[in-house]
This record gives C-alpha cells, sequence and structure tokens, in this order.
C-alpha cells in the first residue's frame, strides 16, 4: 500500500508538472502563431478540425480504459488491442480523405477540404500509441508520458511557428498538429518496453467490450457537445469569428486548467476513500468547494478587468473583437471547476449511473445557447453559455442534496461566498474613468486587496486554509535547525 501512495504522488506530481510545462509552452506558442496568422486561419482549422476531434473516439472505442481498469490483461490482450486500434485508425483515414468533400460543401469551402484530408492523417499516428499509453497510465508511470507529451507539443508547436513566419498560413497550422502526433507516437515507442506480437485474439478483445462499450458512448456523446459549439459558430458565422471565439474559449479554458485542475483531479480518490465515513467527507468536500470558489472568483475579477490589455498586449490588436466575448466567458469561468468538483462527487459515492442521467440533461441544457447563437449573435449566445453555466451549478448542487445529502444551503454558502466583490468589479469596470492600462492595473490590485480583505472579514474557509498553509510552509522553511 505505501508503494502504491508513493507511486501515485510521484504520477500525480509529474502530471502537473507535465500540465504546466505544456500548458506555458503551447501558451507562449500561441502568443507567437496569434501574431503570424490571421484569426480567419484559426477558425479554418477549427471547424475542419470539430469532426476529427469527435471521430477520435472510434479509434479507441474505450478500450483504452478497459486495458487500465482490466486485472487480467497479457500481451495477448495487449496486442489485439493494438491491432483494432490501428486497423480503426487507417480505415478513418481513408474515410474522412474521401468525405472531405462534403465537409467543405456542409461549410461551403474548398479550403476545409483541403484540411480535412491533411488533417485525416492524425487518426494513423493516434492510433498507434494508445496501448502504450494505456500501459504507462496502468503503470503510473507519468514520468514517460509527461516528457513525450511536452516534448512532443513544444517541437510541433515551434515547427508551426516556422512555418507560419515562412507565410504557409493556415497551413502552419496543419504542420503543428500533424508533427505533433508524429512525434507524440515516435517518442512513445521509443520509450516504451512493449511491443505487440504478430498475434490477434477476437476472444480478448470481447472480454472486454462489456466496459469499454459504455465508456465510449460517454466520451462519443461528451465529445458531441464539447464540439457543437464550434460547428455551429463555425456553420452559422464567419472563420474570423470563430477564430476570436476560439481564441476567447482558450484563454478561459487556461485559466481553469491552473486554478483548479489538480484540486479536482487529487481529491476524487480522496473522497472515494471517505465516502462511507459522512462527516468526514462532508468536512472534506465543503472544504475543498470552498477552496476552489476562492480561487476562481479571485482570478476571475483579476482577467474581467486586465481581459483587454492581455489579449491586446499579447496577441495584437487585429484580436480585439475576442475581447468582449472573453470578458463574458469569463464571468462564467469560476463555475467550471466546481461543477467538476460536484460531479466528482457523485462519481465517488459510486453514483456513476445516476451521474450518468443528469449528464444527458446537462449536455441538452448547453443546447439552448446555441439556438440563441443562431437567432441573434454571437455576443447574444456566450451570455447564453454563462447563464447555462450557473444554471447547471444550481442543478448539480440540488442533485447533489437529492443522491448524497450534502446540503444545499452550505453549497450556496461555501460557492458563492465570493461573488460579491465580482459583482461590484464588473460594475466599477463598465464606468468610462478606467479606460486606460494603468487605471486598469490600479483597479485590479485594488480588487485583488479588497476580495482578500472580505474574504477575511468573512472567513471564508478556502481563505483560511490556504493561509494557514502558506503560513505554516513559511515556519517550517526557516525555523533554525535544532
Amino acid at each position: 500500500m505505501s508503494s502504491l501512495k508513493k507511486r501515485s504522488a510521484t504520477a500525480l506530481a509529474w502530471d502537473m508538472g507535465g500540465t504546466i510545462m505544456r500548458q506555458g509552452s503551447g501558451f507562449i506558442i500561441s502568443i507567437f502563431l496569434a501574431r503570424l496568422l490571421d484569426p480567419a486561419e484559426f477558425g479554418l482549422v477549427g471547424m475542419a478540425m470539430v469532426f476529427i476531434s469527435i471521430s477520435q473516439v472510434f479509434i479507441d472505442v474505450g478500450f483504452s480504459s478497459a486495458l487500465i481498469q482490466n486485472k487480467e490483461n497479457n500481451n495477448l490482450t495487449y496486442s489485439s488491442v493494438f491491432y483494432l486500434n490501428v486497423f480503426a485508425g487507417l480505415v478513418l483515414t481513408v474515410v474522412f480523405y474521401l468525405a472531405a468533400p462534403l465537409v467543405g460543401a456542409f461549410y461551403e469551402s474548398t479550403q476545409i477540404t483541403e484540411l480535412v484530408q491533411w488533417l485525416s492523417l492524425i487518426f494513423v499516428f493516434n492510433s498507434l500509441n494508445l496501448v502504450q499509453q494505456a500501459i504507462l497510465q496502468r503503470e503510473l508511470n507519468f514520468k514517460i508520458l509527461t516528457l513525450r507529451s511536452v516534448i512532443a507539443s513544444a517541437i510541433g508547436g515551434v515547427l508551426g511557428v516556422i512555418f507560419a513566419f515562412q507565410g504557409y498560413g493556415v497551413y502552419a497550422l496543419v504542420i503543428q498538429q500533424i508533427s505533433t502526433a508524429i512525434l507524440n507516437t515516435i517518442l512513445l515507442w521509443t520509450t516504451s518496453k512493449w511491443k505487440p506480437d504478430l498475434n490477434f485474439s477476437f476472444i480478448e478483445v470481447k472480454k472486454l467490450t462489456a466496459f469499454s462499450s459504455f465508456v465510449f458512448f460517454d466520451r462519443f456523446i461528451s465529445t458531441i457537445f464539447q464540439r457543437i459549439d464550434i460547428l455551429m459558430i463555425g456553420k452559422v458565422f464567419s472563420p474570423a469569428t470563430l477564430g476570436f471565439y476560439t481564441r476567447a474559449m482558450s484563454l478561459q479554458q487556461l485559466v481553469t486548467t491552473y486554478s483548479s485542475g489538480s484540486l479536482t483531479k487529487i481529491f476524487y480518490p480522496v473522497l472515494s476513500k471517505l465516502q462511507d465515513d459522512v462527516s468526514e467527507y462532508s468536512r472534506v468536500y465543503f472544504k475543498v468547494i470552498s477552496v476552489i470558489s476562492f480561487i476562481s472568483f479571485l482570478l476571475t475579477g483579476m482577467l474581467y478587468v486586465m481581459g483587454e490589455d492581455i489579449i491586446i498586449i499579447l496577441f495584437g490588436q487585429k484580436w480585439y473583437p475576442s475581447v468582449p466575448i472573453f470578458q463574458i466567458l469569463i464571468i462564467g469561468v469560476c463555475t467550471y471547476p466546481l461543477n467538476s468538483m460536484m460531479i466528482n462527487a457523485f462519481m465517488s459515492k459510486g453514483k456513476s449511473r445516476e451521474n450518468f442521467l443528469i449528464g444527458i440533461f446537462r449536455k441538452l441544457v448547453r443546447v439552448i445557447p446555441l439556438l440563441i447563437a443562431y437567432f441573434y449573435g454571437i455576443y447574444e449566445f456566450t451570455i447564453g453559455v454563462v447563464i447555462t453555466y450557473y444554471f447547471l451549478t444550481v442543478t448539480n448542487i440540488y442533485f447533489l442534496n437529492r443522491y448524497t445529502g450534502l446540503e444545499i444551503k452550505k453549497h450556496f454558502r461555501k460557492i458563492f461566498e465570493g461573488i460579491l466583490p465580482l459583482v461590484i468589479i464588473i460594475f466599477l469596470c463598465q464606468l468610462p474613468y478606467f479606460d486606460d492600462l494603468l487605471k486598469r492595473a490600479l483597479l485590479c490590485v485594488l480588487y485583488i486587496v479588497g476580495y482578500l480583505l472580505y474574504s477575511h472579514i468573512i472567513k471564508s474557509e478556502g481563505f483560511l486554509f490556504i493561509i494557514t498553509n502558506l503560513k505554516s510552509k513559511f515556519y517550517a522553511k526557516n525555523r533554525p535547525n535544532q
């Protein structure tokens, strides 16, 4: 058990470090690409990648998760799944290459046809590394997975920047995608000890289908609903509009990753172990919720104030239309990690079936902003997205109380305790006085100070937890040796 605990801690450290390195290098590369390319070129690749991303689940069909979960894998099992994955990858490449004109016709763009044909190669390269990746995850060997991902993403990004600088335009982004997929596979094959045998068994594959089929169905539905906004915006609006939207979304997702991604990942297994201890489960859960809420509302307010300056300074004036989209979306970013943690609470209590059924309702609700986009416009759509975020937060609170007994009143108090300073700062930003960088920077500083003071006055559990831990680490570091 102690060995497993140590391996889990090491794996988590590598995963967290890899996330920081990958996201950091990706963000820097995105700055260069955003300055070298036009928003419309990002939109074109986004439109082409929608169908590619959705169809990726057909390569694996949930077998990677089944290999990780199954206790009795052997080399024949791994080899059988490997050849099935490669066959699926080859079929998807051929299908998408031939069907590319249909995708182009859907968007009424011949350039989309060419992009889909090139990007269809990703299926083949991704199919070659799924089994090795599952084996390494099963063994908690996240060091190899992390280094491979970071190196491949960085080199692929640099190649994209070089070709963008050479004037390849939208194809620089295609080169970035394909080269990253190739490097991911090469690096994994050179570092993984496992190699496939020339054997295949339908019996071994069939053993995994009871688990993998459910995983596949859930992932397929989730992926469609995660990409349907890009599909809709690409169809209804221009590629440039989609480019502005995806730029704003990428910044929003970056905030979510750094604010609470590790917390939600760490505390899922912790809550799972505490599921039978009702009082301790509730205490730990609400403490984590309070910490996430404190961090999320703090970052949301800061980025709402400085959003315009971040986008213009980093990406250039041509990205200015993405500023209002970003400022609207960022208002709802604080709810995303909170909802992720609430879903973890469902799963840690063994309520996977209930969570799946509620998840269908969540996905249907997310269709409503798309209808708004079709009849009104992109800005009205983003407002609808934010309203949906908050509505789903309230919905999750209700269902958590119904199925796990976690208090509704306590949920509202912990989750929305930081909303008052956010509302005030949003109101102040509408005043004409804060119309230049220096004044907005001063307002941001005042928000941080005011938010921390407010959290101290109301005795926010998340704020007090962070302060207490920072103090203990500081005193431990500076305590003289006895």
